[in-house]
């Protein structure tokens, strides 16, 4: 299974951004802690154990909150459920530091942070402040903490939720491009395989092994966000070569592909569509001069197709085969947002697209 570069690209997004909000809750109140002049940085006062230890319950309440509360309780529409355990870790957040600080030293307990504003020395005599004042202003403190974390936890949860439907999307658009393969296609394409085998005509066999690649690779290979572009190369050789079996000299039908796909990656069933479209549009079995002409040039940083076809009046029974031409450029716009190209070139005779897609 190969892993999509847009699955690595954001899991390192993911890292990077949990590793900022972790420096955030932990790292950055620890240095910037307000120390006596002289006192040692490492030195494990009442009051740097109290805030440490907050920071640490907060930070415990954010990934607590980000991975189980949100999901299973929040998006579960569970809100009495919620309300309580917030309530819950609150009071851990608000008790425990004070519970821990009691083992350590009291130095600097109840020594406010230094005025800048004030003359003379930043650390003059103060007089202590009551214990409800320092209650109240630590609990302001932790509080505007704990609702920092709920609101950063919600955030990064909704930006991961966000991300999830879009790759939800991608699943199904893919299920639907690998169901692309109408029954009246496969009709066809076996009664035109009876009727060579009728006349042991030795295409029979040749069609045989198109078809048996073409559902192989439909049913099996195509399943990651990007796979061998060879693969999806010889995807397109066995869907033309069954055409041409399929419609016989009704039609005149050129393939050329050019270039080494080598170990260039790209997403499955994302060129078919085009050609599909020229053969929906270009092919009447009632018409003697219908043309498609497929054309793929292969270069070192991707790929360019183009698709040629004549206008035809298309036959009642003729249906719609892929996901169409809508869809078809969502998909793109997703996955090769700002590297792909379409251009399309038509008049009242002649239809052409030409998709040009970076890959690398």
């Amino acid at each position: 299974m190969l892993k999509s570069y847009h699955l690595i690209k954001a899991s390192q997004k993911t890292i990077l951004t949990h590793f900022f909000f972790v420096t955030l809750f932990l790292v950055i109140p620890t240095i910037a802690f307000v120390r006596m002049p002289g006192e040692s940085f490492f030195a494990l006062t009442r009051v740097f154990v109290q805030d440490t230890t907050a920071n640490f319950v907060l930070l415990c309440f954010f990934y607590f909150n980000y991975y189980i509360l949100i999901p299973s309780f929040f998006l579960s529409k569970k809100y009495v459920q919620y309300i309580l355990y917030i309530i819950l870790f609150l009071s851990v957040a608000l008790m425990l530091p004070h519970f821990v600080g009691k083992f350590f030293s009291n130095e600097g307990a109840n020594i406010p942070p230094p005025n800048i504003f004030e003359h003379g020395n930043a650390f003059a005599h103060h007089s202590p402040p009551s214990i409800l004042s320092s209650v109240f202003n630590e609990f302001r403190r932790h509080l505007s903490l704990f609702f920092s974390a709920i609101f950063f936890s919600f955030l990064l949860r909704t930006r991961e939720y966000v991300a999830q439907l879009k790759e939800e999307k991608l699943k199904a658009e893919l299920s639907s491009l690998k169901a692309q393969i109408n029954p009246h296609f496969l009709f066809n394409t076996l009664n035109s395989i009876y009727a060579l085998a009728v006349k042991k005509d030795d295409r029979a066999a040749d069609a045989i092994i198109h078809l048996s690649g073409l559902m192989r690779y439909v049913t099996k290979e195509a399943n990651d966000y990007e796979i061998p572009l060879y693969k999806e190369l010889e995807y397109i050789v066995n869907y033309v070569e069954l055409q041409k079996a399929r419609l016989g000299n009704t039609a005149t039908i050129q393939y050329n592909s050019t270039g080494i796909a080598g170990n260039k990656l790209i997403a499955p069933l994302i060129l078919i569509t085009y050609i599909e479209n020229a053969f929906k549009y270009g092919i009447n079995p009632n018409i003697d001069n219908c043309v498609i002409d497929i054309s793929i040039v292969i270069t070192n940083t991707g790929l360019s197709l183009l698709v040629h076809n004549k206008k035809v009046l298309r036959s009642n029974h003729f249906t719609s085969t892929g996901i169409g031409m809508v869809n078809t450029s969502q998909r793109l716009q997703h996955l090769y947002a700002g590297k792909h190209q379409v251009q399309i070139f038509e008049d009242d005779d002649n239809y052409s697209i030409k998709l040009i897609i970076t890959l690398i």
